[in-house]
């Protein structure tokens, strides 16, 4: 495996709320040393003068620019619909991630997988980062730019042994590798022993039932393995842990404040679909810690 370095070139959404601009933050701490970054106002033609506020805005981050400069600039595109907006810019500035808010004003309002977020993440091939917005605890907009960078201190990458969630781990381990932090990668099986107390069952399905679990929990074992044998070889450290459940409240679950949880957004269904999109929805909207979605290429949907 060759690590996939990313963040080198980001765009960041910013609709003029300060909320929008909660995604500075992060998308500093996931820049890359000696490469750009890019805020884009779309101008949807509803008249805000947001454009003054850009450059500004732009002056804060670059306060906070890694040791290794990144260059931060400002732009506004004019398009009268934001999704296709954002996804044009980031195809002519050929960008490597977006970086946004889950929540905002206007043709941002429904960023959690509602109509911009769900149209970038279905129809772009670029990846996302998501951190879900507080609205009890945000700054102004200039506030939110001074923050500084986001630090995570770990990362969660929950796999499912498909070629889709594999895709997810190279961007893992170029982003461990240049913060020097561990990665915890996760399964999930969503099978109940029949046989456990309390349930009454025919003891022939119930025996099925229980070999098809020991089964699943075993190959989720055998590609946890495989993938932390993978990090260790590009100098990552991991550890792995399965979990029982529904993916979407077991990965939550798991995450804490600096945190940085990596997902792809389909995988197979014999495993609770752990990494499609309604399981990477959950995980954002519990707002414990910031999501970077990927995709394979074979995954990606076409625009319509």
């Amino acid at each position: 495996m060759s690590v996939k370095a990313i963040g080198q070139r980001i765009l960041v959404p910013y609709d003029g709320s300060a909320i929008s601009a909660q995604a500075f933050s992060l998308a500093l701490g996931l820049a890359h040393p000696g490469g750009a970054l890019t805020i884009v106002h779309v101008d949807e033609g509803e008249g805000h003068d947001i454009q003054r506020q850009l450059e500004p805005l732009a002056g804060a981050l670059r306060a906070h620019a890694p040791a290794g400069g990144l260059r931060i600039d400002a732009v506004t595109a004019r398009h009268p619909n934001a999704g296709e907006g954002i996804l044009a810019e980031a195809d002519r500035l050929g960008a490597d991630l977006i970086v946004m808010s889950t929540r905002g004003r206007g043709g941002l309002a429904r960023m959690a997988f509602g109509s911009v977020t769900d149209d970038i993440v279905r129809r772009g091939h670029h990846p996302v980062a998501v951190v879900h917005a507080d609205d009890s605890d945000y700054d102004s907009a200039m506030g939110e730019a001074s923050r500084g960078p986001y630090r995570f201190r770990r990362i969660i990458l929950p796999l499912d042994g498909s070629e889709t969630s594999a895709a997810a781990l190279p961007v893992a381990a170029d982003l461990a590798s240049r913060e020097s932090v561990p990665v915890l990668l996760v399964s999930t099986v969503n099978l109940v022993p029949l046989t456990s107390p309390g349930m009454v069952q025919d003891v022939g399905m119930a025996a099925s039932m229980d070999q098809l679990y020991d089964d699943t929990r075993e190959a989720a074992d055998g590609w946890l393995a495989d993938a932390s044998r993978t990090l260790a070889a590009a100098g990552v450290a991991s550890s792995t842990e399965v979990m029982n459940g529904s993916a979407g409240p077991a990965i939550a679950g798991l995450a804490r404040a600096g945190d940085l949880i990596i997902m792809a957004t389909h995988g197979r269904t014999g495993f609770d679909r752990v990494l499609s999109g309604s399981v990477s929805d959950q995980v954002i909207r519990s707002g414990v810690a910031p999501v970077l979605i990927v995709r394979s290429i074979a995954e990606r949907i076409a625009p319509s």
